[in-house]
C-alpha cells in the first residue's frame, strides 16, 4: 500500500476509521490514508444487498418510487440510483444473452408513454428538449417461448425502428416469421436488416368507438375488423397475429408504475425510463415464472437452465 499524497510505502498503522477500516500514517509526509474496500455489487452505494433486493422486488411488482420509499424507508434518490445501476447491468446482460436464438414466430409492437410532459404540452410550451414528450418502447416477443429477444426506446420513427430491428437481427438466428402492426417504418427496416430471413406480414386492427366517453376511457375498445398484408416471404396465414405482443403490453403496464395509465406516475428522465425497462425485461425473461409455459421464458428458449433471482441481477 502506498501513501495517497507522496506515494511512499513507509506507512504505519494509525487507528481505524468510523466504518472500521484500517487507517495508516505516512512516515514521510505525515498524511493519513485508509484501506479502500473492493467495489461490490452495488459499487459505491452504502446499501445493504438484502435491502437492495427488497427495493427491486417492489419496483418489478409495479410499485412507484415514492411507494417504495415509504415501505423501505430509503430515500427516493437512493432508490433511483439503485435503479440506474441495476438497469445498466440488466441492459448489458440482455445484450450478452440475447444472441443467436432459434425463434420461429416473432411479434412486434410499440407501447406509448411520455417523459417530463405529454407531446401536446411540449408543443404548446415550445419546449425544445429532445427527451421530452412522447416515448415509444418497441418490443418483440416470441409466440412459443414467450421470450422478449429485443426492445428499443425512442420516438415512433425510422431511427428507433432501425435500432430495434437491428437488435432483433442480432438476437434471432435463422429464418423466422415476423408480424407487426401497420407502422410504415417497419418494411424498410426489416428489408434492410433482416432481408430474406423473415416471412414478414403486417396486421392492422380497426377498433370501434361505441359507448360514452367514460366507457371508452376505462374499457378496452371492441375490434371491428382486422386486415393482414404479406410484405415479403411466405408467412403462415394462421400465425399472422399480434395478440401475444398486445398482451405483453399489458404486462408492461402492470409491472411498471410509470407505464400505468390515468395516473400521475411518469418518467422525468429518459435514462430512468430506460433503466426501468431494462430491469423489467431482465426480470421477465430470467426471473419470472410464466403461467403458460410453467418456466421462465429464458429456460424455454434455452438461454438459461435455472430460475434467476434478483440477487443474480445485482451481480450480473
Amino acid at each position: 500500500m502506498k501513501c495517497a499524497k507522496c506515494e511512499s510505502e513507509n506507512l504505519v498503522k494509525w487507528g481505524r476509521t468510523k466504518a472500521g477500516r484500517q487507517r495508516y500514517r505516512c512516515q514521510e509526509c505525515k498524511a493519513t490514508t485508509a484501506d479502500t474496500p473492493p467495489p461490490g455489487a452495488l459499487g459505491s452505494m452504502r446499501l445493504d444487498p438484502e435491502r437492495a433486493v427488497l427495493v427491486l422486488s417492489l419496483l418489478v411488482e409495479g410499485s412507484s418510487i415514492r411507494s417504495a420509499e415509504r415501505v423501505t424507508g430509503h430515500h427516493r434518490d437512493t432508490i433511483m440510483r439503485l435503479l440506474a445501476l441495476v438497469g445498466g447491468k440488466c441492459e448489458a446482460l440482455l445484450d450478452r444473452l440475447m444472441v443467436g436464438l432459434e425463434l420461429k414466430d416473432v411479434q412486434a409492437d410499440e407501447i406509448w408513454t411520455f417523459c417530463k410532459m405529454k407531446q401536446k404540452t411540449k408543443n404548446r410550451k415550445g419546449v425544445t428538449d429532445p427527451e421530452a414528450g412522447d416515448a415509444y418502447t418497441f418490443i418483440a416477443i416470441d409466440r412459443d417461448t414467450k421470450l422478449i429477444p429485443a426492445w428499443a426506446l425512442g420516438k415512433r420513427d425510422i431511427l428507433t425502428t432501425d435500432a430495434f430491428v437491428e437488435r432483433l437481427d442480432r438476437a434471432v438466428d435463422g429464418r423466422f416469421q415476423l408480424t407487426t402492426d401497420g407502422l410504415n417504418t417497419y418494411p424498410d427496416s426489416v428489408g434492410y436488416h433482416l432481408g430474406t430471413r423473415t416471412d414478414f406480414a403486417t396486421l392492422v386492427k380497426e377498433y370501434g368507438t361505441e359507448g360514452t366517453e367514460e366507457e371508452r376511457r376505462y374499457s378496452p375498445p371492441r375490434i371491428i375488423s382486422s386486415e393482414s398484408t404479406v410484405i415479403h416471404g411466405n408467412p403462415d396465414p394462421e400465425r399472422i397475429c399480434t395478440s401475444h405482443i398486445e398482451r405483453q403490453n399489458l404486462t408492461v403496464r402492470m409491472g411498471m408504475r410509470r407505464f400505468t395509465r390515468l395516473t400521475n406516475a411518469f418518467s422525468k428522465k429518459r435514462a430512468n425510463l430506460r433503466a426501468a425497462l431494462a430491469l423489467h425485461f431482465a426480470h421477465y425473461n430470467l426471473c419470472r415464472m410464466h403461467s403458460a409455459i410453467r418456466m421462465t421464458p429464458a429456460m424455454k428458449a434455452g438461454v438459461s437452465r435455472r430460475i434467476w433471482k434478483l440477487e443474480d441481477l445485482l451481480t450480473a
